[in-house]
């Protein structure tokens, strides 16, 4: 019989302490905050100045752009980062749905509420997390709040998903057959497979997005030309743009070869620094250590899923995939959970 992951710890909420307890979601929901004000400032400044120093048709179109950027960074901010802020303040619920208790229909997940009255949370998933949730049957949410509105979040997670709470399941949803979870190599593990291709499909729609916007920043300085200094500054970021969309599917292509090839090799590890997170709440750094068959070394995590991250700081394991070296990078995740990035060994 193969040994299952339930061996492989993973981070879990506490239930039933507010989720603001863990100051880490509280500074991720700040700094998403702050990053979408600066950047409406930055874009109202720039639109206002733009029109100011080139009152034409050109300038008029760049300005419409920014104020439909700004626009819909003030949807995100009014209705889902500040809900979610308002929402860490309550508990932290576990539920474990049992038969017919768990259903799906297409991206959606039901699970059924305990109480007299029937009640269910409803929330989409990707793919990688409803193989999960199967498999696991054990899932946490907070709220909800006066509209309805849930976080959902499973175990070895720490970024929620915004779910409702209904009095029936989604239209046409079929219960979930439970899934085994042996431990098994990352190659057939079918959370890891579904959520590498998950991240395969994104990393190459982001690049063809970063592509075209490279080519309209491009195309934006060639018009505006007259403008002193334009064409060159227009030409280093249409540059910077395609680079960086270029350079995302070459990332994957790490993180593939690794599934494909290397098996999972369980390390003892600490962090040495507080989490640091990115300002879009998903990626964060720290430095920390890792114990190798030759002696400590020091582990950096640059811009690493903060998913990543606080298995680590909870757990303390880091699970790569082959043999760690000094001086290399290797592909650090969690068995069994989407989970995968890219560390430094020193």
């Amino acid at each position: 019989m193969e040994p299952t992951q339930e061996r492989v710890l993973v981070h879990e909420p506490r239930h039933g302490e507010p989720a603001a307890a863990d100051s880490l979601d509280v500074e991720i929901v700040t700094k998403q905050r702050n990053r979408l004000i600066n950047s409406m400032v930055v874009y109202v400044v720039a639109g206002a100045a733009v029109v100011a120093l080139d009152p034409g048709p050109l300038s008029a179109g760049l300005a419409t752009i920014l104020a439909a950027v700004t626009v819909a960074q003030l949807w995100l901010l009014f209705f889902r980062v500040l809900p979610c802020r308002r929402l860490l303040a309550h508990p932290v619920v576990l539920l474990t749905p049992g038969p017919g208790q768990l259903l799906v229909a297409g991206s959606k997940v039901s699970v059924a509420l305990p109480g007299p009255e029937p009640r269910w949370l409803v929330v989409r998933l990707p793919a990688s997390k409803r193989v999960l949730l199967a498999g696991l049957r054990r899932l946490y949410f907070i709220g909800p709040d006066p509209r309805g509105r849930v976080l959902v979040g499973l175990p070895g997670g720490i970024n929620g998903r915004f779910g409702r709470i209904r009095t029936a399941p989604e239209p046409g949803s079929v219960e979930s057959a439970e899934q085994p979870r042996p431990m098994v190599a990352a190659l057939r593990d079918p959370v890891v497979t579904t959520f590498l291709r998950e991240v395969r499909q994104r990393s190459w729609g982001m690049a063809g997005s970063f592509v075209l916007l490279a080519a309209g920043i491009w195309a934006l300085g060639n018009l505006a030309s007259d403008l002193p200094g334009t064409r060159t500054f227009t030409m280093i970021l249409a540059v910077v743009y395609a680079v960086t969309g270029l350079l995302m599917p070459v990332r994957v292509a790490t993180l593939s070869s690794a599934v494909r090839e290397q098996p999972w090799q369980e390390l003892h590890a600490t962090l040495d620094t507080a989490i640091t997170p990115g300002t879009s709440g998903a990626v964060g750094k720290a430095t920390g250590r890792v114990m190798l068959p030759d002696g400590e070394a020091v582990v950096r995590f640059p811009r690493v899923p903060l998913d990543l991250l606080v298995n680590v700081r909870d757990t303390q394991r880091l699970w790569v995939l082959g043999v760690p070296e000094r001086g290399r990078r290797v592909v650090a995740g969690l068995p069994g959970h989407p989970v995968l990035a890219v560390v430094n060994l020193r």
